[in-house]
């Protein structure tokens, strides 16, 4: 080091010494990069998560649905059974009843 000269020297000073942070430099970022990078990830399961349970939650909410609209189904035609049975019922008691009072008549 003594041949060099003095402005040599402050070069190679400074230039390790600007090696030496940048490296660090460099460092760091990546770290701190690779945290955030982590805590991306998190957050990224964490909305996976979510979406998956607000998708089994629209899979119940549908079969709940389906269920509900079949039992409607079955309801309004055992409803349209009985009446269309008491409407049958009624109009063949009306027939009978106009045999009776038509047969009353022709007497």
């Amino acid at each position: 080091m003594s041949d060099m000269s003095i402005e040599e020297q402050i070069r190679i000073i400074v230039k390790d010494e600007v090696e030496s942070q940048t490296i660090e430099l460099e460092s760091r970022l990546q770290k701190a990069f690779n945290l955030e990078m982590e805590r991306l990830k998190e957050q990224i399961v964490e909305l996976k998560n979510q979406v998956d349970t607000l998708n089994e939650r629209a899979n119940k909410l549908e079969e709940e649905l389906s269920s509900r609209w079949g039992l409607l189904v079955k309801l309004r035609k055992y409803t349209l059974d009985q009446l269309m049975a008491e409407y049958k019922r009624l109009t063949g008691s009306m027939r009978s009843d106009q045999e009776e009072s038509d047969e009353n008549v022709e007497k």
